[in-house]
């Protein structure tokens, strides 16, 4: 998570899949794992001011375009909208590599400590919970040039084999995904995560402003549970222009179907 970003458009679809998947799922606690990164100047295009998905949620909508409107956003404006939510909420605040009076941004110095303390703070929660993990661009997996030169805007997928070796029966890994470069196709990078991370990952997105989510389940059951509620997440939606550019799961992943909706 980066302030060039917070606010934006994808910011705006982001949260409240999020919003939606957590207050239509029973006791259902977000763990949010932000992974900032040192501050730069928003970056403002018609991508990041494209607001569609995400509008009817009135106040995070308002929200997002406050904060995009500033410089500078930090992470206390995300717990303050999910605590008002009434969603049970924890941050990871990673006591590493700090003298106590500068923020701590994540980066490569930090990466292996920031990950214990990840699954340390996970393993001391007791509800069933969502572990949302938020990289500037989304995780390594099928990546390679980019990767090399901007490492800290990353997720590893060691790090999500890490956290998703440690959940609870329930339990699901959620992280964000910049969908980037238009040859490396949604089919090949459901192919590479599953790959990585298992049999059970449902790649959803929205092809119009480049924004993708990954979520990682340890079971058929959840999987197909929370397939579900992201579809009836889009039928919200269903009225705008690009809904074509809506993007999940054709099918269970035995049979290796994708599509747009």
């Amino acid at each position: 998570m980066n302030s060039k970003f917070c606010g934006n458009s994808l910011d705006l679809w982001k949260y409240d899949l999020l919003t939606f998947i957590l207050t239509n799922s029973e006791k259902l606690s977000l763990f949010y794992v932000p992974m900032i990164t040192e501050p730069l100047p928003k970056e403002r295009n018609m991508k990041y001011i494209t607001y569609e998905l995400g509008i009817r949620n009135k106040a995070l909508f308002q929200l997002m375009q406050t904060e995009f409107a500033k410089e500078y956003s930090d992470i206390n404006i995300i717990k303050s909208y999910f605590v008002n939510q009434g969603i049970h909420l924890s941050i990871l605040n990673p006591d590493i590599c700090n003298d106590g009076s500068d923020p701590i941004f994540f980066g490569e110095a930090n990466r292996k400590e920031y990950f214990e303390q990840a699954v340390q703070h996970y393993r001391s929660l007791v509800n069933n919970t969502l572990v949302f993990v938020d990289p500037d661009v989304g995780s390594d997996v099928g990546i390679t040039r980019r990767f090399r030169s901007k490492r800290s805007m990353y997720v590893r997928r060691q790090e999500l084999i890490k956290v998703k070796n440690a959940l609870r029966p329930g339990d699901f890994i959620g992280f964000f995904q910049h969908l980037g470069n238009s040859n490396y196709t949604i089919e090949h990078r459901l192919v590479d995560l599953k790959t990585c991370l298992g049999p059970w990952v449902l790649f959803t997105g929205y092809a119009r402003i480049q924004a993708g989510m990954v979520f990682v389940f340890n079971d058929e059951a959840s999987y197909i549970d929370k397939r579900k509620l992201i579809l009836e997440y889009f039928k919200h939606y269903n009225d705008l222009k690009h809904r074509d550019k809506f993007i999940i799961h054709e099918k269970p992943p035995e049979h290796g179907g994708f599509s747009a909706l």
